[in-house]
């Protein structure tokens, strides 16, 4: 993935984890200007992103106890994304499989944040901004359901994941296969080294008996 890439995606976690504070007095959203809870909001004048999915999520992803309830998912998911995207920043160029992978917990964030009747559209809004951005990563539209980006991200950590390991394993294999070779060349050149003396202490023993013999002659 290019750096340019994980630059941008940062970015947007960044302003997500500034305090609402910090958040500037015009509002940067369209929608909130008119509704500013989602239960305000009628489901029949929301755009298609907008609208919550209810999603069977793959495999692993949750608990058989945090599926029982959207808010038990949402608040997994949104620790998963602290986690991943924001304690562990310092590190997703070195773990891309896993900040892909992790992309699909924001997804569900999202997602399970629009079966809350209490959230603000603004911060809907923003969120669907880093949204957005995450899936150009990986070539998914805007417009594509939740339950498609979710599957596309996991399915395709799980495949970088299995890479990077057996990299690892392989970059493992090949040092321990350098040291067999080193500790061979170095015990080579050993005996080497020992055959050499021998040879040069029986050559000065064979000119000094030659010497001798020049001398008794």
């Amino acid at each position: 993935m290019k750096k340019t890439k994980i630059f941008f995606i940062l970015i947007f976690f960044f302003i997500l984890s500034v305090n609402n504070k910090l958040i500037a007095k015009e509002k940067d959203c369209f929608y909130c200007k008119e509704y500013k809870y989602l239960k305000d909001w009628p489901e029949e004048k929301r755009p298609s992103a907008f609208i919550y999915e209810k999603i069977n999520y793959p495999k692993k992803m949750f608990s058989k106890t945090t599926l029982k309830n959207s808010r038990f998912i949402k608040k997994r998911a949104s620790e998963k994304v602290g986690n991943r995207f924001v304690k562990s920043k310092g590190s997703l160029k070195k773990y891309q499989h896993l900040m892909i992978r992790d992309s699909a917990y924001f997804e569900a964030m999202f997602n399970e944040s629009l079966n809350e009747k209490r959230v603000t559209v603004e911060s809907l809004e923003n969120l669907k901004k880093a949204r957005d951005a995450i899936r150009q990563s990986l070539k998914i539209s805007p417009n594509a359901k939740s339950s498609e980006a979710v599957y596309k991200f996991w399915a395709t950590g799980k495949i970088m994941t299995k890479i990077y390991k057996e990299n690892k394993q392989n970059k493992k294999k090949k040092k321990s296969i350098e040291s067999k070779e080193i500790s061979k060349r170095i015990k080579i050149l050993k005996d080497l080294k020992k055959q050499i003396t021998i040879t040069k202490t029986n050559a000065q023993r064979a000119a000094t008996i030659e010497a001798d013999k020049s001398i008794n002659e």
